[in-house]
């Protein structure tokens, strides 16, 4: 069971990097990415070259900008359902990180730089020319956010961390459903884990009834989805983010460093991150105003469990609650 643990976490992309990125291995029915882009680009979809790797990202609606960053093995389809109900009142943009949904592998002169996906979305905002923006980010596109935001303090309004790691998830305590510790039996190489291992559709089916809150809410559509996009031709990732969360003082100095109000939007059935996480990325979070909100029935992917009301707690968040600023003197002091 140990290793069926490990094996979760390395396809979740929360373990450390050299654990998982060794070789790669060819998927046995692969899907060359113009196919998948022919599937699954959005009618919003654009395309450009930052860094250079070709990047997919959309661009909508306007207003305060809103940057939706996407976690692990999945792409901005994640925010698919809310973008045009978020573009009505912010300019939404939501980009696939290097060699994840449509965006092409990083060059080797990128893929060796530290926090390169983070480089690529501070070279992305530079050239849309955006000046300030508010980032939400689930599971490890949190880690992605919140680094940008340590990185660049004066450009961040606020912060909203979904589900979001604070260092390497080692599997204490976590018991795999039976399915899924089979499928990961099954399809993981006798060679051991590699930095790409391709997984069937039950493989997928099985991932999303452990990492759900409400299974029923993984659809068809859902399980269609990522089995092909992680069938997309093999590539060298050593997942950066995944590295340097791994650092503890590297992480503790960067979450030290955000100074915009954050929110913490917690499925609080997630298997891998527990509630308790919240409260340690919480306390990380020494210079920023936080506020939590923990969603009982849910599980490590909100927005892809419950668009409507991710999208809503935004909204919330961004127009209700922060945007006003105490006039009154302190009640002691009136």
């Amino acid at each position: 069971m140990k290793h069926a643990v490990l094996g979760a976490f390395c396809a979740l992309s929360l373990t450390i990097a050299p654990v998982c990125a060794q070789e790669t291995i060819a998927s046995p029915d692969p899907i060359p990415v113009a196919e998948l882009e022919s599937r699954y680009r959005l009618p919003q979809s654009k395309f450009i070259d930052l860094l250079g790797t070709r990047i997919h990202y959309v661009d909508v609606g306007s207003g305060p900008v809103l940057v939706l960053t996407h976690g692990s093995s999945s792409s901005l389809r994640t925010f698919a359902p809310m973008i045009e109900r978020l573009s009505r009142r912010y300019r939404v943009i939501a980009w696939d990180e290097p060699n994840m949904g449509l965006s092409g592998a990083p060059p080797r002169v990128l893929y060796d730089r530290p926090l390169y996906p983070v480089l690529v979305l501070e070279a992305l905002l530079d050239t849309l020319k955006v000046e300030r923006a508010n980032l939400a980010g689930v599971s490890s596109g949190g880690a992605i956010s919140f680094y940008y935001a340590a990185r660049n303090p004066a450009r961040v309004e606020r912060l909203i961390l979904s589900n979001t790691p604070t260092g390497r998830a080692d599997g204490k305590g976590m018991a795999l459903s039976a399915a899924l510790a089979m499928e990961i039996a099954a399809s993981t190489p006798a060679t051991g884990r590699k930095s790409k291992i391709f997984r069937p559709r039950s493989y997928w089916r099985a991932y999303f009834d452990f990492y759900t809150g409400e299974p029923g809410r993984a659809d068809d559509r859902l399980i269609d989805e990522y089995y092909d996009m992680n069938r997309r031709p093999a590539a060298p990732d050593r997942l950066a983010i995944v590295a340097a969360l791994d650092d503890p003082a590297l992480t503790a100095d960067a979450l030290a460093k955000v100074t915009a109000p954050v929110l913490l939007v917690w499925g609080a059935r997630d298997p891998v991150l527990p509630v308790e996480s919240a409260a340690v990325l919480r306390d990380a979070l020494v210079h920023a105003q936080v506020s939590t909100l923990i969603l009982p029935d849910v599980g490590h992917y909100p927005p892809l469990e419950v668009p409507g009301r991710f999208a809503d707690i935004l909204d919330s968040f961004l127009f209700d609650v922060t945007p006003y600023r105490p006039v009154a003197p302190d009640p002691a002091k009136r």
